[in-house]
């Protein structure tokens, strides 16, 4: 559905934006942290744009790579704990090559129904015999696993860690026991998780307590972490095979100002846990009052807090509404919404609790 007129973005994307000269309290996109306008992060951007220019045709094959781009390599292995990390243009990317590279160590796989895009076509792309399980239900994959699966056959299970539109975390700690008896691997989108979940902020796989060898995170940098590119932490010898996939060889490395903001914005997360207890705190501010004014919200320290208003039409006419009020929210149809949707409500550390009121205020008179 294509939008009928663009009005145009001013400012970082935060807890308030500028739209055409309008100042707004912005409950839309994914600035958890509320990182997209710190200092020290854009310092890095600049002074790595002006050192290295606005482009970069090197690759690893040549015996040379940029300083920006070991930078958030070794930020991702010291924030992740890691031997090692892989620094990406995109986030989009960790489909494509995590896939890849478990290929030929899997006879199928396995994938959530709400599975990102990206996860889908790695899928599609590695042309391994492929099943989907309802969602977020292990024992539909238990199922698929036994009428699928011959002896000795090793699956690999791909799944979100967070899921976007309605902030579900997938339960990896059932999956993975759903998948060891079989040797299986699990592969997980972090993108919106990375940053929010776990104690150090590692993500969903750090929240339900599951690290190992059969467990592959990766995803997008531009979520959580505020600056665009993607990561994969692992091993030195698992980099070095993402490195050798088509998209890992093939696929731009990343503008070097990014890869400098990337590692600027690991290292002060790292060096700031109290901003993840000021999100996790208006994550349950958010919450518990949404469900006093009788939402049907799902509990827990997801950043997202989604419900259905009505019919399409409704819940467009409310995000007007609420436009004309300065306060925007998504009226979100992505994956898993239906084809009504759903309003989307995205918390930020950086929401203060009059931001909240005022949304809450809003939504108490116009439903």
């Amino acid at each position: 559905m294509g939008v009928a007129h663009l009005r145009m973005l001013r400012s970082p994307v935060g807890a308030e934006v500028v739209i055409e000269g309008a100042r707004y309290i912005n409950f839309g996109g994914s600035s958890y942290l509320g990182l997209t306008a710190v200092p020290e992060i854009l310092d890095a951007g600049v002074t790595a744009l002006r050192s290295y220019g606005s482009g970069y045709q090197f690759i690893r094959d040549s015996g040379i790579v940029g300083e920006p781009h070991q930078q958030a390599e070794a930020e991702i292995a010291a924030f992740f704990g890691t031997q090692a990390g892989l620094y990406m243009a995109a986030g989009y990317y960790f489909g494509l090559i995590g896939i890849a590279a478990l290929r030929s160590k899997v006879n199928a796989i396995f994938y959530d129904e709400w599975a990102h895009h990206c996860l889908r076509e790695g899928v599609a792309a590695s042309r391994c015999p492929s099943y989907m399980f309802q969602h977020l239900d292990a024992g539909d994959l238990d199922s698929k696993l036994k009428q699928h699966l011959r002896a000795n056959d090793r699956p690999l299970v791909v799944t979100d860690g967070l899921y976007s539109t309605f902030g579900e975390i997938a339960p990896l700690s059932e999956l993975a026991r759903t998948i060891r008896p079989y040797g299986g691997y699990l592969l997980i989108d972090e993108s919106h998780s990375f940053g929010v979940l776990g104690e150090l902020g590692r993500g969903a796989a750090e929240h339900h307590g599951i690290f190992g060898p059969d467990v592959h995170i990766g995803g997008s940098t531009g979520k959580g972490l505020g600056v665009l590119g993607g990561m994969i932490p692992a091993t030195a010898e698992e980099v070095a095979s993402f490195r050798m996939t088509p998209a890992g060889r093939g696929a731009a490395v990343g503008l070097p100002a990014a890869a400098a903001m990337c590692a600027r914005s690991l290292r002060y997360v790292r060096e700031h846990p109290e901003i993840r207890s000021r999100l996790h705190a208006n994550v349950a501010y958010v919450k518990s009052s949404l469900r006093r004014l009788g939402l049907d919200v799902a509990p827990g320290v997801a950043p997202v807090a989604a419900f259905a208003a009505g019919t399409d039409q409704d819940m467009r006419v409310l995000q007007a509404r609420l436009m004309s009020e300065r306060i925007f929210v998504f009226h979100s149809t992505y994956i898993g919404a239906g084809s009504s949707g759903v309003i989307r409500v995205a918390v930020f550390a950086d929401h203060t609790m009059e931001h909240i009121d005022r949304l809450c205020d809003a939504l108490s008179r116009m439903l």
